[in-house]
């Protein structure tokens, strides 16, 4: 586990932290639409990231956001099979990254057996690393931290809640009175960090590719908190390889039913 934190800290040190703040227009290009970015950053911590991780684990494959990109084939033949896997997200928080914003993180996670067995989120520019492993909890610079079990309703919860459902909420409620605060980092890997360590409530989102929810998804259940699709069907359980309408995490179980209840209209 510590190696692989110390890989991912010097990848980011050396392929991330030099480049924020420095990128020409060259070093930016679009993916699927104009608020869909990868940068030079991107590619390079990512290409950097896959070699150090798999070599550090023989036999192991790796999941890249940008070489799924390039091969859209890639995600069904990692998951289809047998070997381990290691999921990348370079920079998580692109759009901000490239406009000199921050938050922004390297998130990656271990995938085997069916499930993320081992997740890593770290602040490339400070270093700070958040990090768990299924059945040991979820630790922020080496320091066991959880979630804010003791937040049952929502009235009284902080959390982060993505456009479409704010949006929607307003449109289907008429207002967005259900929660003590709502918030938005454009950013997962930092909002994942903030439910585990306490500061927020919930996150909730839609669209629900690998690399930005398998390595929070594990933090935040390590951390004591609930990890489960916008469902209403029982066996709604987050894992990396499956599909729903929407993911919803939740500091304790009690308010992940209540706001699963006010988000179900609007995911299904």
């Amino acid at each position: 586990m510590d190696k692989v934190t110390e890989i991912i800290r010097e990848v980011s040190a050396t392929e991330i932290a030099p480049r924020f703040g420095q990128l020409d227009d060259a070093d930016i290009d679009i993916k699927t639409h104009a608020l869909d970015l990868v940068t030079i950053a991107d590619t390079e911590a990512e290409r950097v990231l896959t070699a150090r991780l798999t070599d550090l684990l023989p036999g192991s494959l790796a999941l890249g956001e940008e070489a799924a990109h390039a091969d859209p084939k890639l995600q069904d033949k990692v998951f289809a099979g047998t070997a381990p896997f290691w999921i990348i997200d370079p920079v998580d928080g692109t759009k901000n990254f490239a406009h000199h914003r921050q938050p922004f993180r390297c998130m990656v996670g271990l995938y085997y057996g069916g499930e993320t067995v081992a997740a890593w989120i770290v602040d490339p520019i400070e270093g700070a690393a958040t990090v768990a492993e299924k059945g040991a909890g979820t630790c922020y610079q080496g320091q066991p931290v959880s979630v804010r079990s003791d937040i049952t309703k929502a009235r009284d919860a902080k959390g982060f809640l993505i456009s479409y459902a704010r949006d929607r909420i307003r449109k289907h409620y008429g207002h967005l009175d259900f929660f003590d605060d709502v918030a938005h980092y454009s950013c997962c890997g930092a909002e994942y960090e903030e439910m585990a360590r306490g500061a927020y409530d919930f996150c909730a989102y839609r669209t629900l590719k690998p690399w930005d929810h398998a390595p929070g998804t594990l933090l935040v259940r390590e951390a004591g908190g609930f990890a489960r699709y916008i469902m209403s069907d029982k066996d709604n359980e987050y894992n990396a390889n499956a599909t729903a309408p929407g993911l919803l995490c939740a500091s304790s179980e009690d308010l992940w039913h209540e706001i699963n209840e006010i988000l179900l209209p609007l995911f299904s």
